[in-house]
């Protein structure tokens, strides 16, 4: 079998992505070679590449797919939502097909909500669906794993499904305060067009095309399954939503911005750290002062300082007035 055809099967039969540096230790090629290769099938139209450099994964199939659904089952453990997100923009072609306001909040609310189940579900895998049709894109995320209720229940000692139902509401909430604000599902809720939660035998649903909620029965008992909905032509700005329940935390001075975080103490999510970027990616220069923040977590850190820093790599990203310990999760993140 020739070379090229090797790496076409393995490729192939890793249907969470190949790296090259895989392919190098199952082979035995150089990695020179096998990156010409893998080129060639990609101008072939046999595999097509996401991520750079050599975080980069190479998939069956054609980067060009269109196709208005799309489905995924990924191994829960060891998933990044921001590799999932950029599989399904690239597949789908979301760029061209959804506005930018549109873009953003699908990025928002589909990478918490993923997040969300990688963190607390427990489940072995994850289901993805994500559909697009004349007016809205719709997806949804399903786990088999404790279930959001059950996981509220027993992390705050709440034995009423409903009172539990109400918490996961709140805003700052959460069961795993080391990791995540507990503001991903009320922000999220507030930015789609439609947010739907089914756990532990309820379905929630949060309208706010109609300013409305609903809640009824359902037949599922076991895991999570989480719904949202967004016109591809939408006109709200997802900053909109931030900015009223959230204080103004900048100053703009020409092409840089200061971002001064003295008035939080703990800074732990991709939700603050997406929130604190929205907007400012006209901007050449983000400074960040930590005065007064006490702790930050790794996925605050990742989002802005390895994310967010790889996607903008023409900006420079400073930060001061760090602890010794907010400085190590900034530069460990790097």
């Amino acid at each position: 079998m020739a070379a090229s055809q090797k790496i076409l099967a393995l490729v192939k039969k890793n249907k969470e992505g190949c790296s090259a540096s895989v392919l190098e230790k199952k082979l035995g090629y150089s990695r020179q070679y096998i990156v010409r290769l893998l080129n060639q099938l990609i101008s072939q139209g046999e595999i097509y590449r996401l991520g750079k450099t050599r975080a980069a994964k190479y998939y069956s199939g054609k980067a060009t797919d269109t196709s208005s659904s799309l489905q995924l089952i990924k191994e829960r453990k060891g998933l990044s939502e921001s590799v999932v997100f950029e599989e399904i923009r690239t597949r789908m072609q979301l760029n061209r097909r959804l506005n930018k306001n549109c873009l953003t909040i699908f990025d928002y609310s589909f990478t918490e909500m993923l997040n969300n189940a990688i963190d607390h579900s427990q489940s072995r895998k994850v289901w993805i669906s994500v559909d697009i049709d004349q007016t809205n894109i719709l997806f949804i995320i399903k786990d088999l794993g404790i279930g959001a209720i059950e996981n509220i229940k027993q992390g705050f000692k709440i034995n009423d499904n409903f009172q539990a139902l109400e918490h996961l509401f709140k805003g700052k909430q959460t069961t795993a305060p080391e990791a995540h604000s507990g503001q991903g599902i009320f922000f999220t809720s507030k930015v789609v067009d439609v947010f739907n939660i089914t756990t532990s035998g309820m379905e929630f649903t949060i309208d706010n095309l109609k300013a409305d909620e609903f809640l009824k029965d359902t037949r599922q008992r076991k895991g999570t399954s989480v719904g949202c909905k967004i016109k591809k032509n939408t006109r709200r700005k997802i900053k909109d939503v931030f900015d009223k329940y959230t204080g103004e935390d900048y100053e703009f001075n020409q092409n840089i911005v200061k971002i001064n975080l003295s008035g939080h103490s703990r800074l732990m999510s991709r939700s603050e750290a997406k929130r604190l970027l929205l907007g400012l990616d006209e901007y050449a220069v983000l400074d960040f002062n930590f005065q007064s923040v006490d702790t930050v977590g790794q996925g605050f850190c990742d989002e802005i300082f390895r994310i967010y820093a790889n996607k903008h790599p023409d900006k420079t990203l400073s930060y001061h007035n760090t602890s010794d310990v907010v400085r190590y999760m900034i530069e460990r993140s790097r």
